[in-house]
């Protein structure tokens, strides 16, 4: 099977140039094709994407034009539906022109107040870069994945019609995405906190072992050299050192605290221990879809309420980033527990 891959940059219905390699690396990059500007059908999918969530302010209802069907949802399920939209995904949605029926499809369906761009597709040149050209001046309407780096289009739903939406299998794709996403925010986190037990223990050893080897030397010691060494601790504190170690590259502890006095080595894995600590406690409470259970595989509504209140509700490509920052430090306290024989 031939692999489709969408191209680097697109420009919009406002003329500007959108870099699509950049904002796969972002977010959850998500195409939308729209059959043709005539289609009564196709924009019904975005309208029941604002009722799912998109919308800050989102209808009670949709009323199925084709099928009178009525579409309610529960108000606990918007939270975690708008966390999938609008911070994990992004949207490019992609229209046969001409340009002003575009822009009236944008309105109508409220999408014009949203970041995300629609592309008009005159001469269908696109869909045919993608495998997507229907006819002469027609598209097939699909949902579509486009991957990070390689820009390969992984497709989520195929096709659309009255009560055929694929609605459902978007909000499915983003949250079986989220959810290993974090799984793998669990279990590094897992690890991260096996390995902080690992060097508190070492940090207890090397103070442990250092406070005999003082009294031992401070008992053999006049009491002039012991009036020494506690002015010399005093011209360089603790505290003062543990400054000078948040300003070091923890590779940089890692290279010196084995070539340096036991202080440093002390200082050293402080310093690690803090700064790992902090890196858990950032990626454990971006996490919301935990802890799960076998009775409760969503996310508390609560939770996600709580963590937009303090500002730390972030999506996928934040959560990655600080996925990186801890796995990072962990790879280095690794190599630290090595050195201290642990």
């Amino acid at each position: 099977m031939d692999t489709t891959i969408f191209p680097n940059t697109v420009v919009n219905i406002d003329g500007h140039t959108v870099n699509v390699d950049e904002l796969a690396k972002r977010y959850a990059l998500i195409y939308i094709t729209l059959k043709a500007t005539w289609c009564p059908v196709c924009p019904q999918l975005l309208l029941i994407l604002n009722l799912h969530g998109l919308h800050d302010d989102p209808p009670a209802s949709f009323h199925d034009p084709f099928d009178r069907t009525i579409m309610e949802i529960s108000q606990e399920e918007v939270p975690f539906n708008r966390l999938l939209l609008k911070k994990d995904a992004f949207f490019i949605i992609i229209c046969p022109g001409p340009v002003d029926k575009v822009r009236k499809i944008q309105n109508s369906c409220n999408f014009s107040h949203y970041p995300y761009h629609f592309v008009v597709d005159e001469n269908l040149s696109l869909a045919s870069s993608i495998n997507l050209r229907m006819s002469r001046n027609e598209i097939w309407p699909c949902i579509g994945h486009i991957i990070p780096d390689t820009l390969i289009v992984r497709p989520v739903f195929f096709g659309r019609g009255p009560g055929f939406y694929g609605y459902k299998d978007l909000l499915n794709y983003l949250r079986d995405n989220r959810i290993q996403v974090e799984n793998n925010a669990a279990n590094l986190t897992f690890r991260a906190t096996k390995v902080e037990k690992f060097l508190k223990k070492s940090m207890l050893t090397e103070n442990s072992n250092g406070n005999v080897r003082q009294q031992i030397m401070q008992t053999d010691q006049p009491q002039q050299e012991q009036n020494l060494v506690t002015h010399q601790e005093q011209i360089f504190p603790i505290e003062l050192l543990s400054h000078i170690f948040e300003y070091l590259e923890p590779i940089e502890i890692v290279k010196s605290v084995t070539a340096t006095s036991r202080l440093w080595r002390i200082i050293g894995l402080e310093v690690i221990i803090m700064n790992l600590s902090r890196e858990i406690k950032t990626v454990s409470e971006s996490l919301v879809t935990y802890p799960r259970t076998a009775s409760n595989q969503m996310p508390f509504f609560s939770r996600i309420v709580s963590l937009k209140q303090k500002n730390k509700l972030v999506g996928i490509y934040e959560l990655n980033q600080q996925m990186k920052n801890l796995n990072k430090i962990v790879e280095i306290s690794q190599r630290l527990l090595v050195y201290c024989n642990v």
